[in-house]
């Protein structure tokens, strides 16, 4: 009775194993597009926060320039530094909070601290891909 149903069952078997390997694949390279995309965030934010702290720097310069007392501008820099703080705190909170459940997993950080730690290995990652591609030059 059953193998006249044979070549139906092996042709549900065969989309029943194409679904799952598609959605396997899928999610896969999802996960690879999540991770690239944190990548790319970090280094946004690292880039803000270089500029930030080079901008500080300059509005302090000028700040004891402009004849400032130094308790202002020592107010001023420990108002600066708790908005600079709250402002990392809220970048990793949101990026945890709008990435799916789903690909949290892929963040190796909790914090700013560790968000910085995983920069510093993309750009090595980076830059040991770089090296890998470049051409090798002749020796004279």
């Amino acid at each position: 009775m059953l193998e006249q149903y044979n070549e139906a069952l092996w042709f549900f078997c065969g989309v029943f194993v194409y679904r799952f390997l598609s959605t396997a694949f899928t999610y896969g390279h999802l996960s690879n597009m999540v991770k690239e995309i944190n990548d790319q965030i970090l280094k946004m934010l690292g880039t803000i926060s270089a500029d930030t702290a080079f901008a500080r720097s300059i509005k302090y310069k000028h700040l004891t320039d402009s004849g400032i007392p130094e308790e202002q501008i020592e107010i001023i820099k420990k108002l600066d530094d708790k908005a600079f703080t709250g402002w990392k705190t809220i970048c990793i909170a949101h990026m945890f909070t709008n990435c799916p459940k789903i690909y949290r997993n892929t963040m190796k950080f909790s914090d700013w601290e560790g968000a910085m730690e995983q920069l510093e290995i993309v750009y090595a990652r980076e830059l040991a891909r770089s090296k890998r591609f470049q051409p090798k030059r002749e020796k004279k």
